[in-house]
């Protein structure tokens, strides 16, 4: 077993330690999604349906990237416990992470309610009040599987891989700027997208902000995330209904469900948000602006 494994071993050794750095951070997730899709397709024989083969196939991919990120770390980086390096497993008690993410789906009920109390005061919207057990479900997987998710993979992850070879302040900008990227649609007028490019940047920010803010846990930024995400499904999907005569401004650009952090009042209120965060907390910024790993 060990003659067979370790040309796999010295392999796996040669490609995460190739020059320069940034290739195997670049490569990794289409990688895995790559590896995920083949792993999902056998399924088909089995009879799942065309239309989940995607979901389960990004299901893989985040599996494969959970379990590649001890031996990572170790590889790259000479890190055993790659866990509390990225705000998972920190040392504080099992309380104080619930609470962070506590704080943060408080934060993100706060933000929408800022949104949808002048769209219902000004009557671009209806409160519905209908909830499904189907459509509380989707948003509970929302709020924890998405957020939680999306936060390892951002604000853990790729924050700690571009601090460590371009320092914390590019890695700030450019971590946020790939995840706007990777969640805009380009199948919409060129300044909506540029608008919600512009919002998912910001939140991208107050997201990283976020986690140092709570000691480098990343609870509290998965709180957010999930809860923005997950809850503005709910008011989408029975909860509220808006108007299409509502501002693009007040309830964000989109198709069918609008990103309401990508409109200017959304944006404004994020600028607000990392503005407080940063003057309040600046000097656990300024700290960790200075750890290595």
């Amino acid at each position: 077993m060990y003659i067979l494994f370790k040309p796999i071993k010295n392999l796996s050794k040669k490609i995460l330690t190739v020059r320069p750095k940034i290739l195997p951070t670049i490569l990794l997730m289409p990688f895995l999604y790559i590896l995920g899709w083949i792993l999902a397709n056998p399924l088909l024989i089995f009879g799942v349906g065309k239309e989940n083969l995607s979901l389960i196939g990004t299901i893989f991919t985040f599996l494969l990237f959970v379990i590649s990120m001890p031996k990572w770390f170790e590889i790259r980086w000479g890190i055993n416990n790659p866990w509390i390096l990225l705000g998972i497993n920190k040392i504080e008690k099992k309380e104080i992470r619930f609470f962070y993410f506590l704080k943060g789906i408080s934060c993100s009920i706060i933000l929408l309610s800022l949104i949808l109390i002048p769209v219902i005061c000004n009557k671009w919207g209806n409160w519905l009040g209908i909830l499904s057990p189907g459509i509380l479900w989707n948003a509970l997987v929302l709020i924890i599987g998405i957020g939680f998710a999306e936060e390892l993979i951002f604000r853990g992850w790729l924050l700690e891989e571009l601090r460590n070879q371009y320092g914390f302040k590019k890695a700030l900008i450019f971590q946020a700027f790939i995840f706007s990227i990777a969640h805009v649609g380009f199948n919409i007028p060129f300044w909506q997208m540029i608008s919600i490019l512009f919002g998912l940047f910001l939140l991208g920010i107050l997201l990283s902000l976020i986690r140092i803010k709570d000691n480098n846990s990343l609870w509290g930024c998965a709180g957010l995330h999930g809860g923005l995400v997950g809850i503005w499904f709910l008011m989408n999907n029975g909860l509220v209904e808006i108007s299409q005569d509502a501002p693009i401004w007040l309830v964000g650009p989109g198709n069918i469900n609008t990103n309401p952090l990508g409109g200017i009042y959304g944006i404004t209120l994020l600028i607000i948000l990392i503005l407080f965060n940063f003057l309040r907390y600046k000097n656990k910024f300024f700290e960790f602006n200075k750890k290595n790993f």
